[in-house]
């Protein structure tokens, strides 16, 4: 700042021009330049007087004016001071027009007419300076046809932390100011955040480990007086636990401004949300030990916003496949083998296969483990009906549901006539398809099927043997599926042991019409034969190995007395089994 001095009279006159201490220098110059700002006191001494004459300067800097210039549509363009440095302002829009303002104000609107690149000049003025000019700034712009309200299109949390930060991307005008306002856990106290231009923006250290904040961008029609205002997108910060039950999300967010949320799982979108009012999300659909990454995504009007990635294991795995229909057999050892397909796990940690028994229709117990899909039940005693169903754990402890149970057929002999011996067994349980038929099978003592007995209904049948077979009998029954491709399921081995009985008749009529006249033991053929007939007083009276012609009703060649006689026979079968018959009979003759 530069001073001139004019001196009203006296002659030889000398000014100090920065106080009485000299040290503006001993000057006979009448003007001067400050180059800093300050009071200052301008003292001047005359050899014609005594004494000193003085005068306050106050230099101010020459600060540069704050301004913004205000685009409005139809290429209008207002300026408005933002300081109150000066006492007025003097603003030059390009040499179209000037206007003197004063301070934190706006100028009149100006048309520019075309679009184009122009120049505002702004200069503060101070009222004692005489209007000069101090500060000077300017500034170029392009001026615009319309106003592009601004769209906020994403808020992402880059670092969830006390101390984090968020970025957040928009759609925003060209050669138009945008402000970015921001409110913590709520919509109700927006406050201006900065000037934001481009696509993108950056906010750090900004609390988002326990708060959320919305933001929304605005821009002002200084022409109109009007603000337009984005859609507001807030931001979002989750917390994710793995339970015993599920892997549990909890959010917080704006759930006025938040329409519905996607929740990601490993990079895909799991499941939208439409309510939301709700802020939490249990994932059961997850597997044992395995690490799973979520995000929370809300979606609001214009955009969305995002968290940073969280992992977490699992500790539990979705209700685990149950196995499907087990099927079981009896092999040649009397052991019941049972068989499976394994489920499909997927990626579940497979642990091992539980085998449960229940015995007589009680209840079901842990019988077993099995590595494979196939067991063997070496303790089955067949002594009622015996089923098994198969579950299987996971390495976290989890358990599938039991698969439908499996029921081994058991055959039993029942009542034996003679050669004819009757055979029962129970439904064999399951085969999705249903049993075609049953057949009985004789086998002998290596498992080779020997016969065949087709069962054509029921679960029982009796089975004739011919009058002369004493074998034992090794034998079991066959179940078959209805399937295109038959299965097959067998019984336990019974061994039948076929009594040897010879017929004898309870009366007979000793007189020679040809008829009924001998006592005579009918059968297969026996060995070793010996009949005895005893009185009723259990007298010997009579004896012989002929199994072919018997007793003839006479003692002594005489005719026995009419009566009842006791009898007892004693033979072997081809076998070399003993075997001994009693009885009675009665002896008749005709008068």
């Amino acid at each position: 700042m530069t001073i001139n001095v004019t001196v009203n009279e006296g002659t030889g006159v000398q000014f100090y021009y920065e106080g009485f201490d000299g040290s503006g220098g001993d000057f006979t110059d009448f003007n001067y330049t400050y180059t800093t700002a300050g009071d200052f006191y301008v003292s001047m001494g005359s050899n014609e007087h005594d004494g000193f004459d003085s005068i306050l300067v106050e230099v101010k800097e020459p600060l540069l004016p704050d301004f913004t210039i205000h685009n409005c549509a139809s290429h209008n363009v207002r300026v408005e001071i933002e300081d109150d440095y000066y006492d007025s302002y003097f603003v030059d829009f390009d040499g179209l027009s000037n206007e003197e303002l004063p301070p934190l104000s706006f100028t009149s609107q100006v048309n520019f007419g075309t679009q184009g690149t122009y120049r505002i000049d702004v200069s503060g003025r101070f009222n004692d300076a005489n209007n000069s000019t101090c500060g000077t700034d300017n500034q170029a712009f392009n001026s615009i046809n319309s106003i592009t309200s601004p769209v906020l299109t994403s808020v992402e949390t880059t670092d969830e932390a006390i101390s984090g930060e968020i970025q957040l991307g928009f759609t925003l005008g060209d050669d138009i100011i945008y402000n970015l306002e921001s409110s913590t856990n709520g919509t109700e106290n927006f406050e201006f955040g900065s000037i934001i231009t481009g696509a993108t923006a950056v906010l750090s250290d900004i609390s988002t480990q326990d708060d959320f904040h919305c933001f929304r961008i605005n821009t002002y029609d200084a022409c109109n007086e009007v603000t337009f205002l984005s859609d507001i997108i807030c931001s979002v910060y989750f917390d994710v636990e793995g339970t015993d039950q599920a892997n549990t999300i909890t959010w917080q967010t704006d759930t006025i401004e938040a329409e519905s949320y996607n929740i990601i799982r490993d990079g895909d979108l799991l499941l939208n949300i439409t309510n939301s009012s709700t802020v939490s999300y249990d994932d059961s659909q997850v597997i044992c030990n395995k690490e799973y990454v979520y995000n929370v995504q809300p979606i609001f009007a214009s955009g969305s916003s995002v968290s940073v990635d969280t992992a977490v294991i699992a500790n539990k795995s979705e209700e685990l496949p149950a196995v499907s229909y087990p099927s079981s057999t009896v092999n040649l050892e009397n052991d019941v083998e049972l068989t499976w397909g394994p489920p499909d796990t997927g990626e579940i940690p497979f642990r091992r296969y539980i085998i449960e028994r229940n015995i007589r229709d009680r209840s079901w117990r842990f019988y077993d483990y099995s590595d494979d899909t196939t067991f063997v039940d070496t303790e089955a005693n067949f002594l009622g009906q015996h089923a098994y169903r198969i579950r299987y754990d996971d390495d976290c402890g989890n358990l599938a549901t039991p698969s439908p149970s499996t029921i081994p057929i058991i055959i039993q002999q029942g009542g034996v006539r003679g050669k004819e011996v009757i055979f029962s067994w129970n439904k064999y349980e399951t085969w999705l398809n249903g049993i075609r038929n049953y057949t009985i099978e004789r086998l002998d003592d290596t498992g080779n099927v020997l016969e065949e007995y087709s069962v054509f209904s029921g679960r029982e049948k009796a089975v004739t043997f011919s009058p002369n077979d004493s074998e034992n009998k090794y034998i079991r029954v066959r179940a078959e599926s209805l399937d295109v491709t038959p299965q097959f399921s067998y019984s336990n081995i019974i061994l039948t042991e076929l009594n040897t009985t010879m017929f004898l008749p309870n009366v007979f009529t000793p007189d020679n019409d040809g008829l009924n006249d001998r006592f005579v033991a009918k059968g297969p053929k026996v060995f070793n034969f010996e009949m005895e007939v005893y009185s009723r007083w259990g007298v010997l009276i009579f004896s012989t190995s002929d199994n072919f012609n018997g007793w003839d009703g006479t003692i002594n060649d005489k005719d026995a007395p009419e009566g009842t006689y006791i009898f007892k026979i004693y033979f072997e079968d081809a076998e070399g089994r003993k075997y001994d018959q009693s009885g009675s009979m009665l002896l008749m003759r005709k008068g």
